[in-house]
C-alpha cells in the first residue's frame, strides 16, 4: 500500500497527458485541417521528435487538468440522461435515512442488516449531507483522521475515474471535430465516417469505465468507513 502511495503522484501526472490527447489531436486540426486520416498520420510521423513529444505530453497534461470541471458536469450530465447512478450503493443512503427512526431506542429495537448499521454509523459519525456528492469528502476526512488506508486505493480510483471521464468528453469533441475538418476541407472518404463513428463509440465506452472507476472510488471509501468506524467500536 505504500508504494501504491508513492507511485500515484507519477500516475496522477501520466492520466491527465493521456485523458488530455484528444483535445490536442482536437488543436492540430483545428489549426492544420487535414483531407484524410492517413494525412493526419502523415503529419505525426514527419514531425515525431523527442521536442515535440514533450511538447504534445505537456499540452495534452495542461488541457487534461483543464478540462476537469467541464468534464465533470457532461459526466453528471450524461448519467442523468442514462439514468445511471454514479454511487455505488444508489440512493439506498438517503432512503435508509428516511426511513430509519431517530431515536435510539425505537432502532435498537429493529433487525438492523448491514446497509441500515452503516447509514446509522454515518449519522453517528460524519452526518449525512443534503447532496450526497458531498460525504466523499467527510469519508475521506474521516478515514485518514483514523489511519485507514482507503483513501489511497480510493484516490486510484478516482484518478482513473477523471482520466476515462476527460477521454469521453475529448472523443467527442474529436468525433464533432473530424466532420467540421472534412467540411473545411471539402473531402469525404469512407474512412472518415468510419473514424467518426468510432470516435463517438470510444466516447460512449470511456463513458461507462469512467462510471464504474466513480463507483468503485465510493464503494472503497463507504466500505473502509464501516469497517473503520466498526473495528474502533470493539477496541
Amino acid at each position: 500500500m505504500d508504494q501504491l502511495k508513492f507511485t500515484l503522484g507519477p500516475y496522477e501526472f501520466f492520466a491527465s497527458i493521456i485523458g488530455g490527447s484528444p483535445l490536442f489531436v482536437t488543436l492540430l486540426l483545428l489549426f492544420n485541417p487535414v483531407a484524410s486520416p492517413q494525412d493526419l498520420f502523415l503529419i505525426f510521423r514527419d514531425n515525431l521528435s523527442l521536442y515535440t513529444a514533450l511538447m504534445a505530453a505537456f499540452i495534452s497534461y495542461i488541457l487534461g487538468g483543464s478540462i476537469q470541471g467541464i468534464s465533470w458536469r457532461y459526466f453528471l450530465a450524461l448519467c442523468q440522461f442514462f439514468k445511471r447512478d454514479y454511487g455505488y450503493f444508489g440512493d439506498m443512503i438517503p432512503q435508509k435515512h428516511g426511513q430509519l427512526p431517530h431515536d435510539t431506542t425505537a432502532i435498537a429495537e429493529l433487525d438492523l442488516d448491514f446497509e441500515d448499521r452503516l447509514v446509522l454509523l454515518l449519522r453517528e459519525k460524519t452526518g449525512i449531507p443534503k447532496k450526497l456528492h458531498w460525504l466523499d469528502a467527510r469519508l475521506t476526512s474521516y478515514l485518514k483522521e483514523n489511519g485507514s488506508q482507503a483513501p489511497i486505493t480510493a484516490e486510484l480510483h478516482l484518478v482513473n475515474h477523471i482520466m476515462y471521464r476527460n477521454l469521453s468528453l475529448g472523443f467527442l469533441i474529436l468525433g464533432f471535430t473530424f466532420i467540421f475538418n472534412f467540411l473545411r476541407v471539402q473531402s469525404f472518404v469512407l474512412e472518415q465516417s468510419i473514424l467518426t463513428l468510432l470516435l463517438l463509440g470510444l466516447s460512449y465506452t470511456m463513458f461507462f469505465r469512467s462510471l464504474s472507476f466513480k463507483k468503485w472510488h465510493n464503494r472503497e471509501l463507504l466500505l473502509g468507513f464501516y469497517f473503520s468506524s466498526t473495528s474502533h467500536q470493539h477496541q
